[in-house]
């Protein structure tokens, strides 16, 4: 171990110093970190597939300054690992890569093929070692490319067809909690067997179906309904073990009669989910810049109450420089406790060390994508025949026809 942790301390540039004092591998690197590189890790930025100059700038400046990790857009992998490849190379500390990957790899990379949604997979009965193959599918897709995190699963119950304010949203399994549950966890049971994190999100639910990209939704659910309904599948994926809690934009008045949205609410964050519901995993935003947030606080407001609110990562923020600087200056003041602040970098630090990315010849380049993406066709492309059988035969979904089509489309789906 001492051994390990020097060429960690060696590799990092600490000094021998701290390396004296026994600390672990994170411990180290916190002790070393000033409270701006602490602060920075806090921030997920998104990277489209085919970003301008300026934007690539601005990009790797962020990442320069400490950025801790990056969440991957629409596009092509191949192109978007040699982004990353890139920034990895600028990042003092690897980066923790992340994706919505909830129908797979699929969602948002073109080369992959896609698994059928949530909502037709909810109409499936006892799917649950479906699920889970289809979690160990996902998870070494992504695992191949060093994405870490997939921001999955859905763990909404559906109200009347509508999740987070878009109708008909095929993200979610059912209306039935129950079934939420269950299909969830077995789902992230897969991801985590094959090795990378997973998230749950909405929490806590869904509201009343204005669309948080847009502006805030509101839930008016009683405490009693919220527990028996909405918090279920959490309570079961917490069980799970998972790694990652996404927080809704909404309003619940039954836990925050303030009006403000539960993402930047203490007593949604901290309250309900940290100190209620005993979560100790890392707990993000959904994107920060959405309009619920957005049409009533500044870009920094928004970052520095979504950390006073006791979040841990804040993801796709505006005006990251200003915000680091607001929250270095409030931390060396003693506004805000440091305590805090170390609380919520061990957290990340420790995913990272526990992925590997501090070991000795960890390598933070991905290659090889094109052979890996054809090896993860032909394994999905099993599992996705075998789910397809299943929903024809329910009437919910037509035979596959060209399987070198990489899109996978069930036409019929819920009609």
């Amino acid at each position: 171990m001492k051994k390990f942790l020097l060429l960690t301390v060696l590799a990092f540039g600490i000094p021998s110093a701290v390396y004296a004092q026994n600390l672990s591998v994170v411990d180290s690197l916190i002790a070393h970190m000033s409270v701006r590189e602490k602060v920075a890790q806090l921030f997920v930025i998104s990277l489209s597939s085919d970003p301008s100059p300026r934007t690539k700038a601005r990009q790797d400046s962020l990442i320069k300054s400490g950025v801790g990790s990056i969440i991957l857009m629409r596009g092509y992998a191949s192109e978007f690992m040699e982004r990353v490849n890139e920034l990895q190379g600028y990042a003092k500390l690897p980066l923790l890569v992340s994706i919505d990957g909830e129908w797979g790899a699929a969602m948002r990379f073109k080369e992959y093929l896609e698994y059928p949604r949530q909502y037709e997979l909810g109409h499936l009965e006892d799917a649950e070692r479906l699920l889970y193959r289809m979690g160990i599918n996902v998870g070494k897709e992504l695992k191949d490319l060093n994405v870490m995190v997939n921001l999955a699963p859905c763990a909404d119950v559906s109200v009347d067809g509508v999740s987070c304010g878009i109708r008909n949203d095929s993200r979610l399994f059912s209306s039935n909690p129950e079934k939420v549950a269950r299909y969830s966890a077995a789902y992230a049971r897969g991801m985590r067997d094959a090795g990378i994190y997973v998230c749950a999100k909405h929490f806590p639910g869904c509201g009343n179906g204005v669309d948080s990209h847009y502006d805030l939704p509101v839930s008016n659910i009683s405490r009693e309904a919220l527990d028996s309904i909405d918090l279920l599948p959490y309570k079961r994926l917490f069980e799970e073990g998972i790694e990652f809690v996404m927080m809704h934009h909404v309003s619940v008045p039954c836990i925050d009669d303030s009006g403000l949205p539960l993402s930047i609410s203490h007593k949604g964050v901290t309250g309900l989910l940290k100190e209620e519901l005993g979560f100790e995993g890392i707990v993000m935003t959904d994107a920060i810049r959405m309009g619920a947030i957005s049409k009533s606080y500044t870009a920094v407001e928004s970052n520095i109450m979504a950390y006073k609110a006791g979040i841990d990562m804040i993801l796709m923020p505006d005006d990251i420089p200003a915000t680091i600087q607001t929250l270095t200056e409030l931390l060396e003041s003693g506004e805000l406790p440091m305590e805090e602040l170390d609380t919520k970098v061990r957290k990340i630090l420790t995913l990272k060390e526990k992925a590997g990315y501090f070991a000795p010849g960890f390598n933070r380049r991905v290659t090889d994508v094109d052979k890996k993406i054809k090896a993860a066709r032909k394994r999905d492309a099993r599992l996705i025949r075998r789910m397809t059988e299943k929903l024809v035969k329910c009437g919910y979904g037509e035979p596959i026809k060209d399987w070198n089509d990489p899109t996978l489309v069930l036409d019929n789906a819920g009609k």
